[in-house]
């Protein structure tokens, strides 16, 4: 049967006792059955991790053929910590519907680790792969190669051709390893290591504020980090917990905090406060997180769960010493560093966790975002300011600083290099994405025809051109369309080359390329157009974001919601205001984002009655239906000379979406449980600006001035050079005249 320790705590396992020095040799011989059980749960304890392809953006099955086809996967895992049990699932099938010779090779950082020759018609290709822990790691990622090979000319240097020879990568492919908490030294490496649905603790149900405040944006700035965040409450008496599976130390069953949640029950009800301060003694993660907002009231409630838990312990005068020193070591309810605004790495139960006070919520999301992480090589950190750069003094990323690798790899026919960006390290200040530039370099091959270099953006084609393929960097420069804009985007350039066999007297081999380290996504403006893919700019700047009272009171359910609609809107964690209306109507004064909240002076094309829904054209309604409680709709707003967005939910308790998103196209959008379930642009799609993914008049003047302004200059000196001819003419002719 699965312990508590190995279902419940991440899992943390303890591997050694740590000796009380203080109590000596002589009481470790004599210590209570409680007192022992209690230093147990003082020892080492080791956390595990696990991270999926669709964790880290890739959410569609990845299909690899052709004669050789070749596919890299940067799996993240912070450079300096010290790793064990680490491997990969590597999950996939094939489907061979031609003969010849098939293989599947799989690397891990370079080296070979797996091969394997197709034959059957079908079948799966899942490989365990173990990782090599005992090699220093030069990069913050572990790389997963995967080749797949195919042979299936009669001879092979026939032309290459579609194959019915398929390997199809499930993004359920997953990054396993295990690492000690103790050897967490920095926040950097807890940030890098929280699970891939990390859990934000928070004081209760019903919040101050300020911690409202402090949770929503740690939660952005977690989503935006490729993390799906939990928002979870300090449980209180009359909470249900799911107990099945625990298996409580026999040392500690016999207390009455105890004995209940040893009891085997899948859902018990806390009793009392006792109780509350038995899982936090677990270590069980319905009392604890991987974030915590720290606050008085989260304080207060520990220490009041403690206090009951102590009152149990009075009889046993050696197990009231190990609580003591236990409670010792609960550092992240210390409140000496609230104050100071510190942010710090400490252990709540055998949980490490990130401390952030209640105040310091902008702050902390600004300094774990991508341009800050790395500096923080210490337990904690006082952060008075944490903001991204002027737009001016960096309006480009390199995507080497992203984790897209700088090694070159060998091409035959076809091959791939990737990166992963999350838009918010991408989109700052007011800027999106606007411009992808990537340099190549490829070798020379065989064949007189050359390469072709092909670049998407989130499998969207920005650009394609054939190479001079001579060693030198060459640039391929690219708009990005709004429309193809995601949460997590992933860049990928493909290479295909031309095998070349001088009349089948040659085997045809692979020729080296590179996507250099200078290439980089620059960030640009954008203006309103009635979208929401021209208001993204706005609200990456400086925004509002307004919230009725009552969701204060209703914190884990509405933080989801602001969340999740804050991530899709594109709203910053670090300058956003926080605005909580008590009643009547919210009057922006910049961008917004209104949550369930009316806007003054608005225009709305959506009205929402009880579960009702009607969308108003111009000249009549172009939609009305009735008991749509499960949907919420989100539409552009303006309103006292300010550009925004307006969130409602239809009906009483309507879904939050299960994946982040972003709102990237029309006007207005019906969104369920998976995400937008129908856009809708009621502008005219055939405009310009539309056809060309959203770039607005604005871009459309510039992008003809770019070629205009040099032909109008050439006319110009064209036209003086003329008056200037004629001018001399008249005058030689006028001499004439006169002799």
């Amino acid at each position: 049967m699965p312990s508590l320790f190995s279902r419940r705590i991440a899992p943390i396992v303890p591997t050694a006792v740590l000796a009380l020095s203080a109590l000596g040799a002589s009481f470790l011989a004599h210590a209570s059955p409680a007192s022992d059980a209690l230093q147990r749960l003082q020892g080492e304890t080791w956390v595990n991790r696990s991270f999926a392809l669709s964790d880290l953006g890739i959410g569609d099955t990845v299909l690899l053929n052709g004669f050789d086809s070749r596919q890299e996967f940067y799996l993240p895992v912070p450079r300096g910590l010290a790793l064990a049990e680490a491997s990969i699932d590597f999950s996939g099938r094939y489907h061979k519907a031609e003969g010849g010779s098939t293989s599947m090779l799989l690397t891990v950082n370079g080296r070979p680790v797996q091969a394997r020759r197709i034959d059957a018609a079908e079948g799966d290709a899942s490989q365990s792969l173990k990782v090599d822990t005992g090699v220093a790691r030069s990069a913050n990622f572990v790389r997963l190669g995967v080749q797949w090979s195919n042979n299936v000319a009669r001879r092979v240097c026939e032309l290459e051709r579609s194959t019915g020879n398929v390997l199809a990568i499930s993004p359920e492919t997953r990054f396993n390893y295990r690492f000690n908490s103790g050897a967490l030294t920095s926040l950097a490496d807890a940030w890098a290591t929280l699970p891939a649905r990390p859990v934000l603790l928070v004081a209760s149900r019903n919040l101050s504020k300020t911690s409202y405040d402090s949770a929503w944006r740690l939660g952005v700035a977690l989503e935006q980090a490729n993390r799906r965040v939990q928002i979870q409450a300090f449980p209180v008496a009359g909470d249900v917990v799911d107990t099945s599976g625990w298996q409580v130390p026999a040392g500690l069953a016999a207390l009455p905090a105890f004995a209940g949640l040893a009891g085997g029950n899948a859902r018990y009800e806390l009793k009392n406060e006792a109780e509350v301060g038995a899982l936090l003694v677990l270590g069980a993660t319905a009392a604890s997180g991987d974030l915590l907002v720290a606050d008085t009231a989260l304080r207060q409630q520990i220490a009041k769960a403690l206090e009951a838990l102590a009152v149990q312990f009075a009889g046993d005068a050696d197990a009231l010493r190990a609580f003591a020193l236990w409670r010792e070591q609960q550092t992240a309810l210390a409140a000496d560093a609230a104050s100071a605004g510190q942010v710090r790495l400490a252990t709540l139960g055998a949980h490490p966790v990130i401390v952030v006070p209640e105040n310091a919520g902008a702050q902390a999301a600004g300094v774990f975002a991508e341009t800050w992480r790395n500096l923080l090589v210490s337990r904690q950190a006082g952060v008075r300011t944490a903001d991204a750069p002027d737009a001016s003094e960096r309006s480009a990323i390199r995507l080497n600083s992203l984790g897209g690798s700088e090694a070159g790899f060998d091409v035959v026919s076809r091959g791939e290099w990737t990166a992963t960006l999350p838009l918010g390290v991408v989109a700052a200040n007011g800027r999106m994405p606007s411009e992808l530039v990537i340099d190549v370099a490829a070798a020379p091959g065989a064949s007189s025809t050359r390469p072709v270099a092909s670049v998407f953006w989130n499998d969207v084609l920005l650009a394609a051109k054939r190479l001079e393929a001579d060693g030198r960097p060459e640039r391929l420069d690219a708009r990005i369309p709004g429309y193809a804009l995601g949460l997590s985007n992933v860049v990928r350039v493909s290479f295909q080359r031309q095998p070349y066999s001088n009349d089948c007297q040659e085997m045809p081999q692979g020729f080296p390329v590179n996507v250099l380290p200078t290439s980089f996504v620059r960030a640009g403006d954008a203006r309103p157009d009635g979208s929401f893919v021209g208001l993204l700019p706005l609200m990456s700047g400086n925004p509002q974001v307004a919230v009725p009272q009552a969701w204060l009171a209703d914190a884990p359910a509405s933080l989801a919601r602001l969340v999740r609609m804050a991530v899709a809107a594109g709203v910053t964690p670090v300058r956003s205001e926080l605005v909580v209306t008590q009643s009547g109507a919210f009057s922006p004064t910049r961008p917004f984002l209104a949550l369930q909240v009316a806007v003054d002076g608005a225009a709305s094309k959506v009205e929402v009655k009880d579960a009702s829904l009607r969308i108003h054209g111009r000249k009549a309604p172009w939609l009305a239906l009735d008991d749509l409680s499960q949907l919420s709709a989100i539409e552009v707003s303006r309103a006292h000379g300010q550009d925004g967005m307006q969130w409602q939910p239809i009906g009483a308790r309507p879904v939050v979406p299960a994946k982040p998103f972003v709102l990237n196209r029309g006007d207005i959008a019906m969104l369920g449980a998976e995400g937008p379930v129908s856009w809708l642009d009621s502008g005219n799609p055939a405009d310009e600006s539309a056809r060309r993914g959203g770039e607005g008049a604005f871009f459309e003047w510039r992008s003809y001035a770019a070629w205009g302004m040099p032909v109008i200059g050439v006319a110009v000196f064209a036209l003086l050079l003329l008056i200037l001819l004629a001018w001399r003419a008249r005058r030689r002719h006028a001499r004439k005249s006169q002799q």
